[in-house]
């Protein structure tokens, strides 16, 4: 135990020493996460929405109320308004697009809402409120804003006008008002947690080889009381010190940008887990094949860019050509991003996030298995 201690101890030191293992291990992730939140979380404002918002009248407009409203927010004339307005003929349709995405918002003029025209003479007339149904998906939010702001708008000028009636509007959120919005940031966190570990898998590790081989210290370690596996353990326990630094760190960062609390529960931090192992063995493997560090930093980066971008790290990937798509599929990253993301909405994985990565670890350990061996004591 005290010699795997003290091999741990020194790879770790050893690697560590290099600015650029911990740099890009630890520091660039979590710099990442920041950039990105920064940039793209913002960019779905209402200003780059397609925002769609679902109309439905209970009983047809009538009289001024209807030349007012028709005016504003008339499918033909919604050009002059932030959103496209969708005019249903059914309550139950609108609010099952709603649930499916399809609309932003849906609005519902209430049957005796005319007597608002009635109000106008009469102040005690009580009119039923608008009905604004949405989700908390931040579009449907933006779009409930939106339409709320037009309403005030409606009421200024009513108002102007001498005609003292305000619209009231009653919201009601569909599905369960306690869950929480999914934000960019929820949506980025699982990719930076395998974005850090695959920085150890696809470059610290087999570099690390790749220099010893160079450097012939696998030769050195058969005139030595150190066996293989003791310097395979250490080797690789050295590596998952350095990733655990690494995930403490964007944990903290979490919490401080208030990323879902999904990321806390078991579930999550098991599978966080699985993906470690899974993606560590792919870096075994890698390791086993690269001869020099020549060929390791050039494969590598091939590698870990084509990993990054085609795994749905950062955007939707499924749509991509046919020439590239076989390696969306093919990477192993792709089913474990997806499923960080199911467990943080609080779905249920499916056996292809479970099975894919299962195949891959149990390929990339025999495939080592096979090769550690010869690479560590009969490097040429």
């Amino acid at each position: 135990m005290k010699k795997i201690r003290n091999l741990t101890k020194a790879f770790f030191v050893n690697s560590s020493r290099e600015f650029a293992v911990p740099f890009w291990t630890i520091i660039f992730p979590t710099l990442f996460f920041v950039l990105f939140v920064g940039i793209f979380e913002n960019i779905g404002t209402s200003e780059n929405l397609d925002l769609k918002v679902g109309i439905y009248y209970e009983e047809p407009l009538q009289g001024v109320i209807k030349t007012t409203f028709d005016d504003v927010f008339s499918p033909s004339d919604s050009n002059d308004i932030p959103f496209q307005v969708v005019e249903y003929d059914s309550f139950e349709k609108g609010l099952q697009n709603l649930k499916n995405s399809e609309i932003s918002a849906f609005v519902v003029f209430p049957e005796n809402f005319n007597l608002l025209n009635l109000k106008l003479f009469i102040e005690t007339t009580e009119v039923p409120d608008i009905k604004v149904y949405y989700t908390n998906d931040s579009a449907s939010m933006y779009a409930k804003d939106i339409f709320e702001v037009f309403i005030d708008e409606i009421n200024i000028m009513m108002y102007t006008r001498g005609e003292e009636v305000k619209l009231t509007v009653n919201e009601e959120i569909i599905g369960i008002k306690q869950s929480e919005p999914y934000r960019y940031r929820d949506f980025l966190f699982p990719a930076i947690i395998l974005m850090s570990v695959l920085t150890v898998a696809v470059f610290n590790m087999p570099f690390d080889f790749s220099y010893y081989v160079e450097k012939g210290v696998f030769k050195r370690l058969n005139s030595t009381p150190i066996k293989g596996n003791e310097y395979f353990f250490s080797f690789l326990l050295s590596h998952l010190i350095l990733l655990l630094i690494s995930l403490i760190v964007l944990y903290i960062e979490a919490y401080l940008f208030d990323v879902s609390s999904y990321i806390y529960k078991p579930g999550f931090i098991a599978y966080s887990g699985f993906s470690i192992l899974v993606i560590l063995s792919v870096g075994l493997l890698l390791s086993s094949f690269y001869k020099n560090m020549g060929s390791a930093e050039a494969i590598s980066q091939v590698i870990y860019q084509a990993t990054i971008f085609l795994s749905g790290f950062y955007f939707e990937v499924t749509n991509t050509p046919w020439f590239i798509r076989w390696y969306v599929y093919f990477n192993p990253a792709t089913y474990l991003v997806d499923g960080l993301r199911k467990l943080m909405t609080g779905n249920v994985l499916v056996p292809v996030n479970i099975i894919v990565p299962v195949i891959w670890m149990m390929a990339s350990i025999l495939i080592f298995s096979m090769s550690y061996k010869g690479m560590v004591y009969r490097e040429k």
